[in-house]
């Protein structure tokens, strides 16, 4: 912590002339002493903004917090392979309406993210994001809903389901896990063990399928496209963790891949994505945003769900 990466103009950069600003420097710091050297001015950009703060910088400075749409979603994933999740659709389906994402949004995570009834986020280009059959229901619908599920699955008072959630050490994990936790205990009467690992051996444990029965993760496209997003739901994909597979959805993904009507590939893909919701491989919990703090001296920031903000597009204007 505490070291600085400087950039500095290049006067042979093609469009140079266009170039407003000389000097970059990007400094290494801990998320908790972020607000601290921006609010001395130290900074005119952050990189974030912790969850500590953000309800204070919500109130005092509203005009310099950017908060936006980001190409994120945090999920929970499922071992596909083995018990008590292989081969039972329901049980996964109704594990998934008993929880309340828009608590865990306002209440537990609380930095404007947005609650994730579906896999692909909202606001790609050419597509429109499909959503579960039952987010539109009331919480208390989803509630009705999920009991009968469980029921159906085998489960009940007297045959509770239990198993183990892994997530990777962090605060906001813990919190999140814990109010889920408490919502399929409270809904279904599920008996959840919460299993904190450190990031590399959650990991390793997931491509190992051994042991870990549900996991936390999240996933970041690195393109403005669904494919970004729908890839890791094909079978030979490596960064399909839940071992997912479904010879349809790989079909329509080679055809979605070959097709050059965009109005073609859309459809398919969003088929794609209807199927890979109705099977319920994952459980995604909520989209993430974007959290900045900027200063009114920087113009020419734009927020966009790739969250890049290149310094060539800015400029530093006088108080």
């Amino acid at each position: 912590m505490g070291s600085i990466i400087e950039l500095r103009r290049n006067e042979y950069y093609w469009d140079n002339q266009n170039t407003k600003i000389d000097n970059v420097n990007y400094h290494i710091v801990d998320e908790a002493a972020e607000f601290n050297r921006y609010r001395a001015g130290e900074l005119d950009v952050t990189g974030n903004v912790a969850p500590s703060v953000f309800p204070v910088i919500r109130m005092d400075f509203p005009d310099e917090l950017r908060v936006s749409p980001y190409l994120a979603v945090y999920y929970y994933g499922f071992n596909l392979n083995k018990p008590p999740f292989s081969g039972n659709k329901i049980l996964r389906r109704a594990l998934s309406m008993a929880i309340d994402r828009a608590t865990l949004v306002e209440q537990v995570t609380g930095r404007g993210e947005d609650p994730a009834y579906g896999w692909v986020p909202n606001g790609l280009a050419n597509y429109t994001a499909q959503r579960f059959d039952y987010a539109q229901y009331s919480k208390g619908q989803r509630n009705k809903e999920a009991r009968r599920l469980y029921r159906d699955a085998g489960y009940g008072r007297n045959n509770p389901l239990k198993f183990e959630l892994r997530y990777n050490t962090s605060d906001v994990h813990q919190r999140i896990a814990l109010a889920i936790q408490s919502m399929w205990r409270d809904v279904l009467g599920a008996d959840v063990t919460l299993v904190n690992e450190e990031f590399k051996v959650l990991l390793s444990n997931i491509r190992a399928g051994e042991i870990t029965q549900m996991f936390r993760l999240s996933w970041t496209g690195d393109y403005n496209d669904p494919q970004a997003f729908l890839r890791i739901m094909e079978s030979d994909n490596p960064s399909n963790m839940t071992r997912y597979s479904n010879e349809l959805v790989d079909d329509l993904m080679v055809s979605a891949g070959k097709t050059q009507d965009s109005v073609t590939r859309r459809q398919l893909l969003e088929y794609t994505e209807r199927l890979v919701l109705d099977d319920h491989p994952v459980i995604p919990i909520y989209f993430y945003v974007s959290k900045h703090l900027v200063k009114p001296t920087v113009k020419g920031w734009t927020e966009n769900m790739l969250n890049i903000h290149s310094s060539q597009h800015l400029e530093l204007v006088q108080p």
